[in-house]
This record gives structure tokens, C-alpha cells and sequence, in this order.
């Protein structure tokens, strides 16, 4: 995942206008730019970068650090306390960085552990009713659909997308480029470039139109598709394909599905 953009020295948010009631507490750091809509909560730590516009009625907790040019619209929930029996009321954060859309009534908490992070990336749509839990990190780029409840310390990468309704399971992650179908539970890692559905998920196939979309050529899709049928196609365990296309000549997109089945903890979805 590529780092969010870093927060330039911000100053404190003094004018209030109409549209800005004084429920913006003197603590928080906000640049002038901001626009704030009415009966909106933002509590003392809090940064917000120049741009940035949020609606009515949103609150946004201490730990909470926002980028520049987002939109957060009316009822969303930000860096509210993690619905963890774990948390004792330490000092967490939550970081959100640039141009992202975080659509009505979406909640995202900060995290569990004392300094620890919830981080959400550059120019990611999440959308309406949203759960985004405790220490979840989501890369750039990513489309996150309404109803999506998204459990701790889950990993989303970067143009991922997530489909309306769908729950994720705590500590699976979800590779780029990979999408999961509405309403589907994901209990597994999903890996890049792959599409998947249902409940529990399974992989059916590659994210062809989503590739052709991001400027992949031909040959790059021919060669996710074999490491797919490699995989899914065949009846050789995980270790006889890592081996497989070690010793092929596959280029880019093989080494990150090797690195990314090596890094899973909860497994990947398999046959």
C-alpha cells in the first residue's frame, strides 16, 4: 500500500461561520479551508487538511487525521472507539488521506492498542452505511459498497472492489485489483487480480474488465489468467504451484501472487 499524503502544519480552526457552529472544539486542527456543515462534531486532537468538506451532522473523534480534498457527507462516523472487548480507552488513531468519498452514515473506528492505526489511503469511494472496524488498513483507489461491513485488522489493497452487503472476517485480506462480489462472505484471503463471490466466497475466475480498465494489456491478462488456471485448474497443492512458477517464465503479476500467498495467515481461497 502506498503511504497516505502526509498533513502540512495546520492551523487552528477559528472563524466559524453559520454553516459552522461552535461544536468545533478549540483543540482541533483544521485548516481555513475546511467547509463544515451544521450540528457537525469535532473533538479536540482532530486534523483535517485544506479542502476538505464535510456535511451535516458528522462526528469525527480525537486520533482522527484527514487529509486534504475529501468529502465526508452527512451522519458518517469517523474514528469512533473500536467495538473491541480488547480496547481500554488507549490513545489510537485514524488516518485518512487524500480525496477520498466517504458517503452518508459510513462509520470507521480508530484502532485497538495503545499509538495503533486504522489507515485509509488516497482517493478511495466508500459508500453508504459502511462498517470500516479497528485497525483495517485500505490502500488507493479502492470502491467499497453501501452495506459492506469490513471486520479488525483486515487488509484491502489497492483498486480493490468491494461489493454491496459483503462481510469480511477478521484478519483476511484482499489483494489489488481483486473484487468481491455482492453480498458475499470473504473468511479467506482473496488474491489479486481474481474475482470472487458468495457465501463462504470462492474465486471463479479473473477480473478481466476490471484490468482492461487499468490500462493492463494483453499479455498481462493471458498471464494472470494461466497463474489463475494453475491454481484453480489443477489438482496440485499450493506448495507444487509456488514451485511451478518459480520455474516459469511469468513476470510481474507472479512474484506479487507468490508474495501474497506467502504472507497469509488465514490462507488464501483455494479449490
Amino acid at each position: 500500500m502506498e503511504p497516505f499524503h502526509k498533513l502540512e502544519t495546520l492551523s487552528n480552526y477559528n472563524a466559524l461561520s453559520p454553516e459552522s457552529p461552535d461544536i468545533v472544539n478549540k483543540g482541533a486542527h483544521i485548516d481555513k479551508s475546511v467547509k463544515i456543515g451544521r450540528f457537525s462534531i469535532i473533538e479536540n486532537g482532530v486534523e483535517i487538511g485544506a479542502g476538505t468538506r464535510i456535511g451535516n451532522y458528522v462526528l469525527i473523534k480525537r486520533g482522527t487525521k484527514i487529509g486534504k480534498n475529501n468529502i465526508i457527507y452527512s451522519g458518517a462516523q469517523i474514528g469512533t472507539d473500536p467495538q473491541d472487548y480488547h480496547f481500554k480507552g488507549e490513545y489510537s488513531e485514524c488516518i485518512i488521506g487524500d480525496n477520498n468519498i466517504i458517503r452518508e452514515y459510513a462509520t470507521i473506528s480508530r484502532a485497538t492498542g495503545e499509538n495503533q492505526k486504522t489507515i485509509i489511503g488516497n482517493n478511495n469511494f466508500i459508500m453508504t452505511y459502511v462498517h470500516i472496524a479497528h485497525n483495517v488498513r485500505i490502500g488507493n483507489n479502492t470502491v467499497i459498497a453501501s452495506g459492506a461491513q469490513i471486520a479488525g485488522y483486515v487488509e484491502i489493497d489497492d483498486f480493490a472492489y468491494i461489493g454491496g452487503l459483503v462481510g469480511i472476517h477478521q484478519f483476511c485480506r484482499v489483494g489489488k485489483y481483486a473484487m468481491l462480489g455482492a453480498k458475499s462472505y470473504l473468511n479467506k484471503d482473496l488474491p489479486p487480480y481474481f474475482l470472487a463471490r458468495g457465501n463462504r466466497a470462492r474465486v471463479y475466475g479473473v477480473n478481466r474488465i476490471g484490468l482492461v480498465r487499468h490500462n493492463f494489456n494483453n499479455n498481462d491478462i493471458e498471464e494472470i489468467k494461466k497463474i489463475y488456471r494453475l491454481i484453480y485448474k489443477t489438482n496440485k497443492n499450493l506448495n507444487e504451484i509456488i514451485s511451478l512458477i518459480n520455474t516459469s517464465t511469468f513476470g510481474k503479476s507472479s512474484q506479487e501472487m507468490i508474495d501474497f500467498i506467502k504472507k497469509s495467515h488465514r490462507g488464501i481461497i483455494f479449490k
